[in-house]
């Protein structure tokens, strides 16, 4: 798949090659500057393994690097978005977790050709002014005949004002993909699912747990 090189920006920041001393281009439309390369040395010479610059990186929105060409293809088979195919099976979840005042409720799971969907939704109370990190959260799954699969691929995160409890809760809506699709033979499902800023709450706020049962 060709793409505008002209639209190039930093994959980890956002900014323009004009924006920055030097940007190194990678495979397909993947690019880094100068800045965000001395941020990634820093981060791995740090033993830390959350270290504050590892999680703020995590944190950050996905940025667009370059426009691909409108093209009716796509890679493998795959619609370049959920919401344009349609799930060949979707399973009604409805399981949910509160701790520390925050809620994870897991929705739906839903199988594609190609990959799997957890959806959720994360309740929260609203972050303090002035905070720089993005929210997320980061997955790890496992099911009951060996397979791992670790964080998400295409994943989506919405921020739901209209659900929420007015100042004192925000509510976000997210979805999680992961490669490869979920096999027929699966029956359960490990979801770990952690909120990387619980870090800096006290206590350490742990990973939710989810047992999946797949009729």
């Amino acid at each position: 798949m060709s793409t505008d090189r002209s639209l190039a920006r930093c994959s980890f920041c956002g900014r323009h090659a004009s924006e920055v001393k030097r940007i190194v281009a990678g495979p397909g439309a993947a690019y880094i500057c100068d800045a965000c390369l001395q941020l990634c040395n820093e981060i791995l010479q740090d033993s830390a393994p959350f270290s504050p610059k590892a999680l703020e990186l995590a944190s950050r929105p996905p940025v667009v690097t370059s426009a691909p060409p409108q093209t009716p293809t796509t890679l493998k088979g795959e619609s370049t978005s959920s919401e344009t195919q349609e799930p060949e099976r979707v399973v009604n979840l409805e399981i949910e977790q509160k701790q520390q005042g925050m809620t994870l409720l897991l929705h739906r799971l839903c199988y594609y050709q190609q990959y799997f969907e957890i959806q959720y939704l994360w309740m929260r109370p609203p972050l303090a002014s002035g905070f720089a990190f993005v929210p997320r959260i980061i997955f790890s799954l496992q099911d009951d005949i060996g397979n791992h699969w670790f964080g998400d691929r295409g994943g989506t995160l919405l921020a739901r004002p209209d659900l929420g409890n007015g100042s004192e809760e925000i509510i976000y809506q997210g979805s999680a993909r992961f490669r490869p699709a979920l096999k027929a033979e699966s029956k359960q499902l490990t979801v770990l699912a952690a909120d990387p800023l619980g870090l800096f709450e006290s206590p350490i706020i742990p990973p939710w747990k989810f047992e999946v049962h797949i009729p």
